[in-house]
């Protein structure tokens, strides 16, 4: 069982180990904030944030982080999931914690039973009067309680019999009408109705929540990850008839290239203000596309330099216009 020894306010403490890990390393490599940058796809104010701890950082943040001073991966990767696996536990603790709890129900009345006799009172009377002058009293009892109880059971028949009723019109008039809806909806359906072809192709290209977001979609194909539903071209150029779009998708934080009305053999290549880059090039048909960089406030979309080039004439075009290719 892990115990918070920081409290509920304090800063969680597998967190504050990896902080301090990677504190101890960058110094080891004597790297600033600022080369950690540079060296990675990060800011400066996002390694601050890492390292202080004020944020856990991403999976692809450790690798890069390991891989710019030298550092164990492995090591950083597992405090990361001590650290992530925590803070999961300690937010379902505490979101269970503020969950109302509903108040006990009151105990219900016991339901007197239809027809039940109620208990006669003990009355008291002379000494000398008869025990058979209460005699012509208890006949009048059964006839007072049996009619009670024929009233009760005839009023669950009739009720029996009307659900009864209700049910059967019911059915009859599903099979007669074709559903609620009546004779129109019946025909509909005998005419042949059929969904329009725009209602059916809407259905079918439907959005569906996307597979990745930001770093975890670096590398990835924007297909794949059902980023493609919200791309839009965010930048374009043209090279002798070769389209040539920056493809973003909000949903995804993440952009990818993509070339058109090209031949087998043209590529299109991006890079981001990092230093990645991923290329393509077309093998069959007439159009490719990259697979993906992620793209954040620090490095916004349009940072991202594409080019793309047709080797039989050796020419190239990049977009920003006057960029050096990739």
């Amino acid at each position: 069982m892990v115990v918070d020894k920081g409290g509920d306010g304090g800063s969680p403490p597998f967190r504050d180990q990896l902080a301090e890990a990677m504190r101890g390393m960058k110094e080891e490599a004597r790297l600033s904030y600022g080369k950690l940058a540079e060296k990675t796809h990060y800011s400066r104010s996002s390694w601050e944030r890492f390292l202080n701890g004020k944020q856990l950082p991403t999976t692809v943040a450790v690798e890069e982080f390991a891989a710019a001073t030298g550092a164990d991966a492995d090591v950083l990767l597992a405090l990361l999931a001590k650290a992530t696996a925590y803070e999961e536990l300690r937010a379902a603790r505490q979101q269970q914690a503020a969950a109302p709890h509903p108040a006990p129900e009151p105990a219900a009345a016991p339901t007197p039973t239809p027809g039940q006799a109620p208990v006669p009172a003990t009355t008291t009377g002379p000494a000398n009067v008869p025990a058979t002058a209460h005699a012509p009293q208890a006949p009048s009892a059964a006839p007072a309680r049996r009619p009670r109880l024929r009233e009760w059971k005839g009023h669950a028949r009739t009720a029996a019999l009307v659900v009864a009723g209700a049910l059967v019109g019911s059915i009859v008039t599903v099979v007669i009408g074709g559903g609620p809806g009546g004779g129109a909806a019946a025909d509909s359906s005998r005419a042949g109705a059929r969904p329009s072809a725009s209602a059916a192709g809407a259905q079918a290209s439907s959005p569906r929540p996307p597979a990745c977001s930001a770093d975890t979609c670096l590398r990835r194909e924007p297909q794949a990850m059902d980023c493609h539903w919200d791309g839009t071209t965010v930048r374009e150029t043209w090279l002798r008839g070769l389209k040539i779009q920056l493809r973003y998708s909000a949903a995804c934080r993440a952009v990818w290239g993509r070339i058109e009305n090209g031949t087998v053999g043209d590529s299109v290549t991006i890079k981001d203000k990092g230093g990645r880059e991923e290329s393509a090039t077309i093998r069959v048909d007439n159009d490719t596309y990259t697979r993906m960089l992620a793209v954040s406030a620090d490095a916004p979309p349009d940072s991202v330099i594409i080019c793309g080039q047709i080797p039989r004439y050796q020419e190239s075009e990049c977009s920003p216009l006057g960029a050096v290719l990739p």
